[in-house]
């Protein structure tokens, strides 16, 4: 089982591990009270680190993160989403690709200069699969249109844009705005470009700001699956 939802369940509206039972709710209780990665983990850290995202990015019926950074909605997880923190989880792993997973972790959770340093770190240290791509959903929610261009040319096509363009097509169809279907999957391959302009000139309360919190969750559920399985 690598995929981080296939270990979450819900039961009852109750989202748990399905390893042992443990609630969401129970394991980010624990790291907020300052209960050591380590310890909440337990042998499975990959189950924590699901956790982490099923919080930040819920389930599919969920928006997700806004799309403009703001105050971290559980600001006492900082000390969990820290490099120490990480390392505990992933010891045999390289410092780049703890680092590049600790960015994603961090954006999701709403630590935008942690997660942006951390991206940075990580891209100085020579990590090329996945730090360049969190740095520029950093910047995209910064909001640094340009900025987030200029490290989306860095990223160039990467490996998960044609499943991030099959997994789009449904909400692209269930909006029913040919306009994005064409820009932003209509070439067969993932434009994140488009993502950027969708997300900078959609208005607040408009389906298309919907329809870009809704895809941009789907790229960070993607994004961080696949950084977490380069571990």
């Amino acid at each position: 089982m690598s995929q981080l939802w296939e270990r979450i369940e819900i039961t009852d509206g109750r989202p748990s591990l399905r390893a042992d039972g443990r609630s969401v709710a129970d394991v980010i209780q624990r790291l907020e009270s300052g209960e050591s990665a380590s310890a909440v983990a337990d042998g499975r850290p990959l189950d924590l680190i699901a956790a982490l995202a099923f919080a930040a990015l819920g389930d599919d019926s969920s928006t997700g993160p806004a799309l403009i950074q703001r105050p971290p909605v559980r600001p006492a997880l900082a000390v969990a989403l820290s490099e120490d923190g990480v390392g505990q989880l992933f010891p045999a792993a390289s410092r780049p690709d703890r680092l590049a997973l600790l960015a994603g972790l961090l954006q999701v959770h709403d630590f935008w200069s942690a997660s942006h340093e951390a991206a940075q770190e990580a891209d100085d240290l020579g990590e090329r699969r996945f730090s360049a791509y969190w740095h520029g959903v950093a910047h995209r929610r910064e909001p640094d249109p340009g900025n987030a261009s200029y490290w989306f040319r860095r990223v160039g096509k990467h490996p998960l844009f044609p499943t991030l363009a099959d997994a789009a097509r449904t909400e692209l169809e269930n909006h029913g705005d040919e306009r994005w279907t064409a820009r932003l999957i209509g070439s067969g391959a993932w434009d994140p470009f488009a993502l950027i302009d969708l997300c900078s000139g959609a208005r607040p309360g408009t389906r298309e700001r919907t329809l870009a919190r809704r895809l941009q969750r789907l790229e960070m559920k993607l994004l961080l699956e696949a950084t977490a399985a380069a571990l």
